[in-house]
């Protein structure tokens, strides 16, 4: 696995942006604006993140001069079997997942940070060795979904293998409890969603999920999920306590 993770050697020796920016100017500025820098090598306005092999695990760690995370946005094209999160917690974000096509990829990212304070952008270039094609996306979970209770909070995560992220999931057919909804969970590697909330009807419901692969193949599962009432109180014997 090859795995470009860069340590910064000193915050001035940074460059950001195509102007030529330093980090430490993007930290003087934090407080009206921010900057994507480049850890990796700078040339001609780009940040040239390197080479990566297809089939292998692949994260680069793209970090700005200040924010500790935020809201990200990208223009251009990632490598098919990678992504940049939406959103990221630590003083930048990262791209990541594993690489599925050979070639080299132009991007760029910008974003607002946590303060709503604007993040410059940065053009990223990442070259991808060979190609690979995954196994088919399929989901993993058994057909007949843990029961949950009237009134109960309820979570249940659903898992997928094969294919390539993003992975997006959609209810296609039937009907889910009422009180429950699908919510996307932001993962680095997004193979997984939701099913959240406090179930307010009981009975047995049946529904078919269907996930879509970064490359457009599909997989479906039909499920069941039980919602059981409300367990009574427990009754006491007389001249029990």
């Amino acid at each position: 696995m090859r795995k470009l993770l860069a340590a910064c050697a000193a915050a001035g020796s940074l460059l950001v942006g195509a102007g030529g920016i330093t980090a430490s100017q993007g930290v003087a500025e934090a407080a009206t604006t921010d900057q994507m820098i480049c850890e990796y090598t700078f040339a001609n306005g780009i940040c040239n993140l390197g080479q990566a092999q297809a089939g292998q695990p692949y994260e680069a760690f793209l970090g700005t001069a200040d924010s500790d995370g935020g809201v990200f946005t990208v223009t251009g094209t990632v490598p098919p079997g990678t992504q940049v999160p939406y959103q990221y917690g630590a003083p930048g974000t990262i791209l990541g997942g594993t690489p599925t096509t050979a070639g080299t990829y132009t991007f760029t990212v910008s974003g607002t940070d946590w303060n709503q304070i604007p993040i410059a952008p940065m053009t990223y270039q990442v070259t991808i060795a060979g190609n690979f094609t995954p196994p088919p996306v399929t989901i993993t979970d058994s057909p007949v979904l843990p029961s949950g209770t009237v009134e109960t909070y309820y979570d249940y995560v659903f898992n997928v293998s094969g294919g390539s992220i993003p992975y997006t999931w959609t209810v296609v057919s039937g009907q889910l409890p009422p009180g429950l909804l699908l919510d996307s969970l932001i993962t680095l590697s997004q193979t997984d969603d939701e099913l959240a909330g406090t179930p307010r009807t009981t009975g047995t419901f049946t529904f078919t999920m269907q996930v879509t692969d970064g490359a457009g193949n599909h997989a479906s599962k039909q499920f069941t999920l039980t919602i059981q009432p409300t367990p009574p109180p427990p009754t006491h014997k007389h001249g029990q306590q």
